[in-house]
């Protein structure tokens, strides 16, 4: 299913229907009005993101689970929960609740940060630095691209530790057990 959106109206359409809605009829429809703000809003901040991570209603949940439910943040996917939880060192079996409250604040900043930037760089989620020095070594975008997901077994960027490949929630999870505990 996919949203293509004016100021006033909307283009909804997914395999088998197409849906022409005006702004005042989002808000209705039964599968948008349960989903979460898009990650890529310009109008979301960390600290919204840091409030939900907050909110009983996903605080008490995995974070492998949450990041992919879009009524918690619209936009995630399989690939981002992966390499957001890396980006902010935290074991993808914790919930929010059992989270410091600087670790929280940081797993809001990195899921704005990588997000975007794999937004503005067509899926690459390692940090720019990284990506520059492999690709003076020649790698390739597929070789660049990941910090863990789609690794397993390779050395992990930071530590040199082996990147793992689990299944969480019905999908393949990728981590780094020295970096993620």
């Amino acid at each position: 299913m996919a949203l293509t959106t004016d100021t006033h109206s909307a283009l909804l359409y997914s395999a088998t229907d197409i849906a022409f809605m005006h702004e005042k009829d989002l808000k209705t429809h039964p599968y948008l009005k349960k989903l979460g703000p898009d990650v890529l809003s310009q109008t979301l901040s960390w600290r919204q993101i840091a409030e939900r991570l907050g909110d009983k209603r996903f605080s008490g949940r995995s974070l492998s689970g949450l990041y992919l439910d879009q009524s918690f943040l619209a936009g995630l996917g399989n690939y981002l929960r992966s390499e957001i939880l890396f980006a902010a060192g935290i074991d993808p079996a914790s919930r929010p609740k059992d989270l410091e409250r600087a670790r929280v604040n940081e797993l809001a900043h990195r899921t704005l940060l990588i997000s975007l930037r794999a937004y503005k760089t067509g899926g690459v989620t390692n940090h720019p630095d990284t990506v520059r020095v492999m690709r003076k070594a020649g790698h390739s975008k597929g070789q660049y691209r990941f910090a863990v997901f789609g690794r397993d077994k390779r050395g992990c960027y930071g530590c040199a530790g082996k990147i793992r490949r689990i299944t969480a929630n019905g999908r393949r999870l990728y981590l780094c057990p020295s970096c993620q505990q």
